[in-house]
C-alpha cells in the first residue's frame, strides 16, 4: 500500500496501494523449481481447500526516497472477508466486511471507507489465498533465479498474462513440502517493491463472523472514496 497504513489493500487490487517488507538475503541456496506451471496448479489446488486463515505479518514498502515497515496480524475468511491489526510501529486497523474496506487510523482520528467486493480479489496475490478460482489463468509461471529468504521453501515468478493488471511480476517463496505461501513480493509498474512476510499460519480454523464487521468510532472523520469521495 502506500502512505498512511494502507499497506494490505495491494494485495487486493492496485488502486488501493502498498507496502513492502526489506529483508537481507540469507543465502540459502534455491533448489531448481523442474515445472513452474505444476507448481502453480499445485499451490492454487493448496488454497482451494482454505476456508480461513490466520497468522502475523510483516510488510515495508520501498520507492523513491521511501522505505517503511509496519507489522501486525491478520485473519482471511472466505470469500472476501479480512481484519489486518497493525500493530507497531503505529496502530492502524484494516477491515473488509465483503462490501467495503474499512481502514482507521486512530492517531488521525479518520476512517476511510472504500467500495471493496469479493470479485476485486480476483487475479491478485490475497485471491490466491481466499482460494479464488483459475488464479493460474492470470499468470505465466517461471522459475524465480533469486536466493529464498527461508530455509525449506522455493521461489516462483508470476508475470501478468493482462498488462493492466498493475504489476510487472510477482514472486511467491513457498514451503517445498506443504505449497504454503511464506513470502509475497509484488512489483509494481510504477516501479515500487512490496513483500509481505507471512509467519506462524494456521488454515481452516474458526474466526467469529464479528471480526471481520467494524463501525467508526464517534467523532472520527469519515471519508468516503468511490461516493464523491464524501467526508461525513
Amino acid at each position: 500500500m502506500m502512505e498512511g497504513g494502507c499497506g494490505i489493500r495491494t494485495l487486493g487490487r492496485r488502486s488501493l496501494g502498498a507496502f513492502i517488507l526489506v529483508f537481507a538475503a540469507l543465502g540459502v541456496i534455491a533448489a531448481p523449481v523442474k515445472d513452474p506451471a505444476a507448481l502453480l496448479a499445485g499451490l492454487e489446488k493448496r488454497y482451494a481447500a482454505v476456508e480461513t486463515a490466520t497468522g502475523n505479518f510483516v510488510q515495508t514498502y520501498r520507492a523513491p526516497g521511501v522505505e517503511q515497515t509496519e507489522s501486525g496480524v491478520f485473519w482471511l475468511k472466505r470469500p472476501g472477508l479480512m481484519r489486518w491489526e497493525y500493530r507497531t510501529p503505529e496502530e492502524k486497523l484494516f477491515v473488509a466486511d465483503g462490501r467495503e474496506s474499512f481502514l482507521y487510523v486512530p492517531s488521525e482520528r479518520q476512517v476511510t471507507i472504500q467500495p471493496l467486493t469479493p470479485g476485486d480479489f480476483e487475479g491478485t496475490p490475497l485471491g490466491l489465498l481466499l482460494g479464488a478460482k483459475h488464479f493460474s489463468r492470470g499468470y505465466e509461471a517461471s522459475a524465480d533465479g533469486g536466493k529464498p529468504l527461508l530455509e525449506g521453501t522455493v521461489l516462483l515468478r508470476l508475470l501478468p498474462r493482462r498488462p493492466d493488471s498493475g504489476y510487472d511480476y510477482l514472486v511467491l517463496e513457498l514451503d517445498r513440502d506443504t505449497l504454503d505461501i511464506r513470502r509475497i513480493v509484488i512489483r509494481e509498474h510504477i516501479g515500487n517493491t512490496s513483500e509481505f512476510l507471512l509467519s506462524n499460519v494456521s488454515t481452516n480454523v474458526g474466526v467469529p463472523a464479528g471480526r471481520f464487521r467494524f463501525t467508526p468510532p464517534r467523532g472520527v472523520e469519515v471519508l468516503r472514496l468511490g461516493d464523491n469521495d464524501r467526508v461525513d
